[in-house]
């Protein structure tokens, strides 16, 4: 069994999220690497996005949440 993290510091925080939201790197990638679970992760991220003023943005929205097509293409 490994060892696994309880906490990040907050250096890792923001090196978490940022691999998140720039890199586009899924949470549970950026968990392996930091050796802690994929919620210390989520919470790292909403955190940083609370601080820093990043609305959060869905990546896979609900159909009802989505944005409609165009009718047409002008």
């Amino acid at each position: 069994m490994t060892d696994r993290k309880t906490h990040l510091t907050p250096d890792e925080k923001l090196r978490a999220a940022y691999a998140y939201l720039i890199n586009d790197i899924e949470q549970h990638h950026i968990a392996s690497l930091f050796g802690v679970n994929s919620g210390r992760i989520a919470e790292a991220v909403m955190a940083v996005r609370a601080a820093v003023g990043i609305p959060e943005i869905r990546r896979n929205p609900k159909p009802s949440e989505a944005v409609p097509a165009p009718s047409k293409l002008v």
